[in-house]
């Protein structure tokens, strides 16, 4: 999709605002700190305050147009040297038209053009940053079979924080994209179901089969879910990789904790995450499955207390531990600690810790530290 495309529809949705059209705004405001400190290396510092700023115009026979301005600016470090990138190229604040689309719901399906943000297992937003992923594509859902949701999308460019240039859309695998193709099913009491299937022609991962299930109940006082995954990756050179995973969790009602464990492993080749943070379940805020390279394998174990339990309401407080091991038997760590306030129904602060051992896998010795506050309206 051109330029003149993005354009011509902001235009259309702003001469529509002014002749006193119905539509609603939303969005966020949200400010960063990160600290990070590499081993051997020196203290890097980085904060900006930005956010989100969306409307959508009511629709009008089914149509409505919609568009967000995401931006990003730096308060007083701008050392843009942090895993979790708050600037675009050359260091600099930017600004960009993150979404900008034409959307039609007729009967059970919706239809959207445009920039979007998309969330499937390898195109998401991974909102981890300031600015999340954002995707140029024409997408389609619909729920006409019962209990069923069916996606069906050509994406052609990124931009954002995973983006190989997150202040500017960019090309996903040249002027080929990546074509989608999803299910879920849910019409088994606790159990959901889904499966996908992404091309990407003449790329080094040319096609991914990713099948999924989780099972969630409950009994007396405690919870329990149960998931499975599996990925066959395809190889324009004729080989395929396969990714086999499993998390279980655990809940105890009374005390407001949650003790979870997640594993992944790699067979005939390295794993592919795609455009976001990955499907996987054994992923930690820094170290992924990727990380470990051919025939790898990753261990998470992690627990999560809900403060309000003993009279800290909207406190959540998380620890958790990934390890990698690479098919030589090294192995790298990750162990995070992750906190979360909610002061009211709009306004939360998260922090998160993040001790690293990563040089068995080509990353950082490190010990990261990211404060966010952020406000929704």
């Amino acid at each position: 999709m051109k330029h003149s495309v993005v354009t011509g529809l902001l235009m259309f949705s702003a001469s529509l605002l002014y002749a006193d059209s119905n539509y609603e705004v939303d969005g966020y405001i949200r400010g960063t700190y990160e600290h990070h400190d590499v081993k051997e290396d020196r203290v890097y510092m980085d904060d900006a305050i930005g956010g989100k700023i969306h409307f959508e115009i009511a629709p009008t026979d089914g149509v409505s147009l919609g568009a967000s301005l995401y931006g990003s600016q730096a308060l007083f470090h701008d050392d843009n040297q942090a895993l979790v990138p708050l600037r675009g190229e050359n260091h600099k604040s930017y600004a960009i038209v993150g979404e900008a689309y034409l959307k039609g719901k007729f009967g059970k399906t919706v239809l959207n053009l445009g920039r979007q943000e998309i969330d499937t297992p390898f195109a998401q937003i991974d909102d981890i940053g300031i600015i999340p992923n954002s995707f140029e594509a024409l997408t389609v859902v619909n729920h006409d079979i019962s209990d069923t949701t069916l996606f069906l999308g050509h994406i052609q460019k990124m931009a954002g924080v995973d983006a190989e240039v997150v202040d500017r859309f960019t090309k996903i695998n040249g002027s080929k994209g990546m074509q989608v193709i999803g299910a879920t099913y849910d019409g088994v009491e606790n159990l959901s179901l889904s499966s996908w299937y992404c091309r990407l022609k003449g790329a080094e991962v040319d096609n991914i089969s990713y099948f999924e299930g989780n099972y969630e109940s409950k009994f007396k006082n405690y919870g329990y879910s149960l998931g499975l995954q599996y990925a066959n990756q395809g190889h324009n050179i004729g080989k395929s990789t396969k990714i086999l995973g499993a998390n279980l969790a655990l809940t105890i009602n009374s005390m407001g904790l949650t003790l979870s464990t997640a594993y992944n492993e790699v067979e005939d080749g390295s794993a592919f995450s795609g455009f976001g943070g990955g499907p996987f379940f054994s992923n930690s805020e820094y170290l992924i499955i990727d990380n470990a390279g051919d025939n790898g394998k990753a261990k998470w174990i992690g627990g999560e207390f809900d403060a309000s339990m003993v009279g800290l309401n909207g406190l959540n407080i998380g620890l958790g531990k990934i390890t990698l091991e690479k098919s030589s038997g090294k192995e790298a760590t990750e162990s995070d600690i992750v906190a979360s306030y909610e002061i009211d129904k709009d306004m939360e602060i998260y922090l998160i810790y993040s001790d690293l051992k990563g040089a068995n896998v080509d990353e950082d010795d490190a010990k990261h530290l990211r404060v966010y506050a952020n406000y929704n309206f």
